[in-house]
This record gives C-alpha cells, structure tokens and sequence, in this order.
C-alpha cells in the first residue's frame, strides 16, 4: 500500500522544521558557544525527529548518496541535504538525480516527494542564493523545499553567524513559492516561551 498523495507534504516538513528548530536549540543568549559541528548535529536530530512525526526511517548517509533520506516501507520518500557553506555546493545535483533513489522492487517508480536542501545565506545575498537554486532546480524531476536560514557575520557567536530568519520556500515546475518565514533565534519569536527570559 502506498502513502496517501498528501501525507508528509513539504508543508508538513515546513511546520516540524520550524518547530524542531526552536526545541533544544544549541544557544541561548549567554551561551552563544555553538560551532558548525553543533549545528549539523541539531539539523540531524531535526530531521530524525520530522522523519519519527511522519512515520517514516531517517537513514543518513545511505550509500553516499545524501545526508538523509526518509523511508517508508515502500523505498525512499524524501531526500535531505544540509549545507553550511550556501546553495553553491554539488548538493542540489544530488539531490535532483534519480539513480540516487531507491524502491522496493523492480517495477516501483523511482520518484521522491520532494527533496529538501537546508542552508545558510548571509541576509544581504538571500535574492541571489534563490536565483542560484531556481535556475540549477529547473526541470528537476520533482520538487525541493529550500529551507535558508539568512544570517549576519558576528564575533558574539562561536560559529561567527548571527542568524536573522528561517525562509521556507518550494521549487517546482511553476517556480518558487515561499511558504513561511519566522525568526531563527527562538526567543526573538514573539510572545513564545523562548522569549520570556529565565528568572533571576
């Protein structure tokens, strides 16, 4: 039996993204000493936990194929990529070719729902990171779900970024469609209980 058609839509992944993102964050505003090697273990332990929410297996680095991809009985659903230098690496072409794609069985059509990319972008060159992605991602064999967290270089910060925003978007055969935007920094989101600060 296949998965219904709308189950874990990339506006699924979208809402746990943003959610798992905020839970156990790596910093807080004292200890600010996250490194990059802290960062891509959050972004594992997210994606592990999307993939527990949408009763598929999160394998990572299946075959050297991608960072993740998320399974179901049937063969892999949804491909992973995160990156911190940008969208200007390979990962996009990985993520877009079909031989990277395993099914069950011969005769399974080897398609994914979607692929995912999870980057970094300083704020003033988000316009031109989604140029970059909307013209590699052109004829692309299905859809990616861009998640581009934009930030400022800062010395306050052991990873030297301060980040600014979350920015969700789709590619597809109709462009870019943006699906949500909210602060990265989970107690610059309003009225949250990250942003009551912890009594003295």
């Amino acid at each position: 039996m296949t998965l219904p058609e709308h189950w874990a839509a990339p506006e699924d992944f979208a809402a746990l993204f943003q959610y798992f993102w905020h839970r156990d964050f790596p910093v807080d505003q004292r200890a600010t000493a996250a490194k990059r090697a802290d960062w891509t273990i959050h972004i594992g332990v997210v994606v592990r936990n999307i993939a527990d929410l949408m009763g598929l297996k999160a394998r990572f680095e299946s075959g050297g194929r991608t960072d993740a991809v998320l399974r179901s009985w049937e063969g892999d659903e949804i491909a992973v990529e995160w990156e911190w230098g940008g969208v200007r690496g390979n990962e996009l072409d990985k993520l877009r070719d079909p031989r990277n794609v395993w099914k069950r069985g011969k005769d399974a059509p080897k398609q994914l729902k979607y692929a995912v990319l999870i980057t970094y972008s300083q704020t003033q060159h988000v316009d031109k990171a989604y140029e970059h992605v909307k013209e590699r991602w052109e004829k692309a064999p299905w859809p990616l779900l861009l998640i581009l967290i934009d930030f400022r270089k800062s010395r306050k910060f052991s990873s030297g970024r301060e980040f600014k925003n979350i920015n969700i978007s789709v590619f597809d055969s109709s462009g870019r469609r943006d699906l949500r935007a909210a602060p990265a920094f989970p107690w610059n989101v309003e009225d949250s209980c990250w942003a009551n600060k912890p009594s003295e």
